[in-house]
């Protein structure tokens, strides 16, 4: 009953997404987008009011049980990303989303935006070496998807401008449902109550997400990719079956053909399948049915599983590989990054290895001014760039109020201490005996193999813009998991008494962690409603 309550819940909410994505999408062609931005705000507030009003309603009539909570922080976050969609320009706080110039014309422009007009315009791949104009080295799904929603809009009579713009809705569907994905991992890992609302609600309302909704280039598809990986994972650990390997093959290629770097969590997987079949390999025997003395070779495990994983190779490799072997085959190319050149002002290699990667030295934080500076002169160290873009993207402005420039301070060292003390969480919570011992070795390894491959991307491509916290924004579904087990294994029940001293500091540093993250949240939210930047 209660797992189909779940599937139900989870249905519901896709269902409201899509709804929401298309009314946004009707909404950028309405008079809407064209009134005022004072306008559109108080639309929106009008409609945040009639949230709250239904939310305390529910709340007075005693229906807010665990599943409604969840849809109504669900249904908020979605109307966040709705709201930043709405108020944000096809060009606000884009990352090499480069431009169009229309049908009419035969340019061939660079950037993510000129990625998906050139399959628009000539209905094809790039013919042309993909490391010769910029983005358009990455896989193409999430360009051809693009593409497909970007012709929909053609077709059913929108201009071509518009159509261009509501290239954000697609991105908006995948922050969105990424929202859903959390949530079952939380619920997977068995978390409920507070460890499940903390959790489910540092991803929902972290800014990193509300704006990535936003975004034209690739990045959100990944990381939904990398979520479902996560989630099958964890799925496929419980009851190991093919349908559940089958679905996890498909998630990693098309992770792998939407950006390669979503590769990485095929590294804790292969663990994770390496546990279960090398104890398959021993020579194990059987009492034979006919007779207790005599025994035989058991290979009927062996041969199973061997034939599954064939299939799950079979499937992976030829979608996760058939970009790679593309560029090899056609253009000789191998995967990798073009680069700016080391005359750019955001070349870090002419710094050290521990300026670059090492603990950051004061000066680097910038704690007077949190905001990335792009040049590496100002800021080369990554994990300070890694906070800053967290927060606030590439933004760096320059006439905001002293209040809230006071805030986004205090804001910025509120989200370093709780960042490290997550990251601490995360190591003890899942070195803890009452996490399963499958999850524990594919979420820490997983975790940490992110942050070396994040590391070794940064020194091989020695630039500020490697540093940006989107290339391991899936961290923040480690954060939640971090949280929600936290909360799960440390908080004591209201009513406990005689509990050791041990436990008791547990519970008061998980509700002193568990408030400040709803401080953070609460100070982030203020500081984007009143930044006039939209």
């Amino acid at each position: 009953m209660k797992k189909n309550l779940f599937k139900n819940t989870s249905v519901i909410l896709a269902l409201t997404i899509v709804v929401f994505c298309l009314v946004t999408a009707l909404a950028q062609g309405s008079s809407f987008f064209y009134c005022s931005h004072h306008t559109k705000l108080l639309i929106m507030v009008c409609l945040f009011v009639a949230y709250a009003g239904f939310l305390l309603y529910l709340k007075a009539a005693g229906h807010l049980d665990e599943d409604r909570i969840v849809f109504m922080m669900i249904l908020l976050g979605v109307f966040l990303r709705c709201c930043y969609v709405l108020l944000s320009g096809l060009y606000d706080r884009q990352h090499d989303a480069g431009a169009y110039t229309g049908m009419g014309t035969s340019f061939v422009n660079p950037g993510h935006i000129g990625y998906i007009e050139y399959i628009y315009k000539f209905h094809k791949l790039p013919d042309l070496n993909p490391y010769e104009l910029f983005a358009y080295y990455h896989p193409p799904l999430h360009h051809i998807l693009s593409f497909l929603w970007l012709q929909v809009n053609i077709w059913l009579g929108v201009s071509e401008e518009l159509a261009f713009e509501n290239l954000q809705i697609l991105p908006l569907l995948y922050s969105c449902l990424c929202m859903v994905v959390t949530w079952r991992i939380l619920k997977v890992l068995e978390i409920r109550g507070t460890g499940l609302y903390i959790g489910l609600g540092f991803f929902v309302f972290h800014p990193a997400t509300i704006i990535m909704a936003g975004s034209v280039n690739n990045d959100m598809l990944t990381i939904l990719f990398m979520c479902l990986t996560i989630l099958e994972t964890l799925k496929w650990t419980r009851n190991k079956n093919l349908a559940g390997l089958i679905r996890l093959a498909l998630f990693i290629g098309l992770g792998m053909i939407t950006k390669l770097n979503s590769a990485v969590l095929a590294i804790p997987l292969g663990i994770i399948f390496l546990m279960h079949f090398l104890p398959l390999l021993k020579q194990r025997t059987v009492r034979s049915a006919n007779s207790p003395y005599v025994e035989k070779k058991d290979k009927g495990q062996l041969l199973l599983w061997f034939k599954n994983y064939c299939i799950f190779g079979l499937i992976v490799a030829p979608i996760g590989l058939s970009w790679i072997v593309r560029n090899l085959i056609r253009f000789g190319e191998k995967p990798g990054v073009p680069v700016p050149g080391e005359t750019s002002p955001m070349y870090t290699a002419t710094y050290s290895l521990w300026d670059r990667l090492g603990i950051p030295a004061l000066s680097q934080w910038h704690f007077d001014f949190p905001f990335h500076p792009i040049s590496a002169k100002a800021c080369n160290n990554t994990w300070a760039i890694m906070f800053h873009t967290s927060l606030f993207a590439e933004e760096y402005p320059t006439d905001l109020p002293d209040i809230l420039l006071a805030l986004c301070q205090v804001t910025f060292i509120l989200a370093l201490i709780l960042g490290i003390v997550c990251a601490i969480l995360l190591i003890l919570v899942l070195l803890d005996q009452r996490t399963r011992r499958e999850d524990r070795i594919f979420l820490l390894t997983g975790y940490l193999v992110m942050l070396v491959s994040f590391a070794a991307f940064v020194i091989i491509y020695p630039y500020t813009c490697s540093s940006d916290f989107r290339y391991v924004a899936i961290c923040l579904v480690y954060s939640s998991i971090a949280l929600g087990l936290g909360s799960k294994y440390y908080l004591l029940p209201r009513a406990s008494r005689g509990v050791a001293k041990a436990s008791q500091i547990k519970n008061v540093c998980m509700n002193v962690t568990n408030g400040g993250i709803l401080l953070f949240l609460s100070f982030i939210t203020v500081i984007y409603l009143f930044w006039e930047r939209w």
